[in-house]
This record gives C-alpha cells, structure tokens and sequence, in this order.
C-alpha cells in the first residue's frame, strides 16, 4: 500500500529558516505598533484543506489556496470555483526535462553498441510509469531490435508497477458534488499552504490524484452501490475502481471464504474480506473503495479480525485491493 509522507521532510531547512526569521521580524515591528495594512501573506485565505496524491504514490494532506481552476474543455474554457471541488483525477504529465531523457535513451535502443543498446534499456526501466506511453508507441518501431527492447522495458514496468498507475490518461477529470468536467487545466503548478514552510506550489506533473479533506467520505458514500458477494464478474478490469457499500462479515456459522492479505482473489468474500482489512465491523455497514489489480504470482494466507485468509497461487482472472482514503 502506499505510504504517507509529508511534505515537510522534503522541504529544504533554509526555507524553514527563512521562514522563522521573517515571522520574527513581523512580530517584532508589529509589537510596538499594529499595522492597518499587514502584509500580502497575513491575509491569505485559510484555503481548502486537500489530500493529494503523488506520481511516487505519497500522500500530502495541505490547504489549496487557488480561487479558480480554468479548464479547457472541447466546449471551451471553463472556471470551476475550488469550493466546489471534490476530486481531481489528473492527466498523465511527464515534465520536459524527463520527457528529454527518455526519448534520448529511446533513440538509444537501436545503437550499434551493444552495452549503450543496455544502458538505455536500463535507463528506460528505471523511469517506470513515466516511460511507460512513450515505450507503448515503441513497440511498434520498424527495427526489430528496437521494438524487441521496448517489449523487454513494458514487461518489466507492468511486473514493478500497479496496472492503475500505467493508465496515460489524456486529460484531467474534475468532479463536484453534482458535475464531472473533463478536459486539461491550463495551469502548471497549485498554489498550496503548509503549516511549517508557508506557500508553496505543487507541479501538476507530479500529482496524480487530488481529493478535498471533508468531502472524501460523502463522495464515497454518493457514489456506493450494493456490494456484490465477490467481484468476480470484474475480472479483467485492471485499473478500474469502484465504490460499494458492504455489511461487514459476521461468522454465525456462514462461510465466506477469502484469499490473500491486502491483494485478494477476485473470488474473495468482498464483506469478509473488509472486515480482514480492517474496513468494516462484523455487523456493520460501510462504504468501501475496491481496485481491480493484476493477480500477484501468490497469495498471502493471514488471520485478521475474526477473519481467516487462505494463500492461493496465480489467479488469472485477477485481483483486487482496497483503496483507503
């Protein structure tokens, strides 16, 4: 499962310094006199307090502080207020400077030499899901080698990376409580705050998914249908998620068989298998998140909460997680 992180540990110290420095200064001259006219930063709005999700799959939970996100849509251009955003699923963005590096190793694949031929091929590797859509247009190159080497890459990304992160979509997808606009921001970065380092922007190249603090569990529970007894009428949907509502298992003498810890067999129990993660209560209705997923080569046998896991081989047809917010 991804691991939270925050953004904090990642900022430099002589920000936090600055920062420091200039808060005491403020206080300092603001001591003797109050200043009707405080600066440009004591007015910033609290912003809306927002989860987003990295590329790297790290979690940053800050405040939004734009007004306005301006889409371009095949309508034209649309303003959507922040307030009313719930979620952003955002399009597939590789920066330039990446972008450049990958088409350069591309280039590579071809060469004469066999060991510049392999250190692209690594280098193609090591950027994963970046690489991925360039590697996908690859495949299809006239140069046996090339095309061979590409094929190589893709296997290798789709063994070290979940199949939802390979999804190069196009565009971005913003939801309200009672719309969903798709179409591409024009802008590059968001203008976030932070509780120790003050403003900051994220680049969009570097987000993956955004979600708005109060309004995560109200979006689950909008969007949730009846949960099936197993999912395994999805079989095949690798990527795609969905929201049901589950009573959670309570034993009573019922079987509800489950394969797998945390990545479960299409075929898995859906209400005992949230009680075994740790979603739902016996007896207790909730709402949960579910990813359709390559099955692993194993599945991990378990006893969690009352509940009894079995370990599986390969399942072809598939797998699934949960998705916890």
């Amino acid at each position: 499962m991804p691991i939270t992180r925050s953004l904090f540990l990642a900022a430099p110290i002589s920000l936090a310094t600055a920062a420091l420095f200039a808060s005491l200064h403020w206080t300092a001259a603001n001591a003797a006199a109050p200043d009707r006219n405080p600066p440009e930063s004591a007015r910033i709005a609290t912003g809306l307090d927002v989860e987003v999700k990295c590329v790297d799959e790290s979690t940053l939970k800050l405040k939004l502080l734009d007004e306005k996100l301006e889409l371009v849509t095949k309508y034209g251009f649309l303003q959507v207020a922040v307030a009313d955003v719930r979620r952003i699923e955002f399009a597939h963005r590789c920066p330039a400077d990446v972008a450049e590096k990958i088409a350069l190793a591309l280039s590579k694949l071809g060469h004469a030499d066999f060991q510049t031929r392999e250190q692209a091929t690594t280098e193609l590797k090591n950027h994963r899901e970046r690489a991925y859509p360039f590697l996908l247009k690859t495949l299809k190159h006239d140069d046996p080698e090339v095309s061979r080497r590409a094929d190589e890459a893709l296997k290798y990304i789709q063994a070290k990376v979940p199949a939802q992160l390979l999804e190069a979509r196009d565009q971005d997808v913003v939801y309200t409580d009672d719309s969903k606009f798709t179409g591409k921001l024009t802008a590059q970065n968001l203008r976030v705050l932070t509780g120790m380092f003050g403003e900051q922007t994220l680049k969009l190249a570097d987000l993956r998914s955004l979600r708005t603090g109060p309004g995560i569990a109200a979006d689950d529970l909008s969007n949730a249908v009846a949960g099936p007894a197993t999912l395994a009428t999805y079989q095949q949907q690798f990527g795609k998620e969905f929201v049901f509502m589950v009573t959670g298992h309570s034993p009573n003498g019922q079987q509800a068989t489950v394969w797998g810890t945390d990545v479960y067999t299409l075929d898995s129990n859906l209400a005992a298998a949230a009680v075994h993660a740790g979603l739902a209560k016996p007896g207790e209705a909730a709402a949960v998140r579910v990813r359709v997923i390559h099955s692993p080569q194993q599945y991990t046998a378990s006893f969690r909460n009352g509940i009894n896991s079995n370990a599986y081989g390969n399942f072809a047809s598939g797998a699934f997680e949960f998705v916890k917010r």
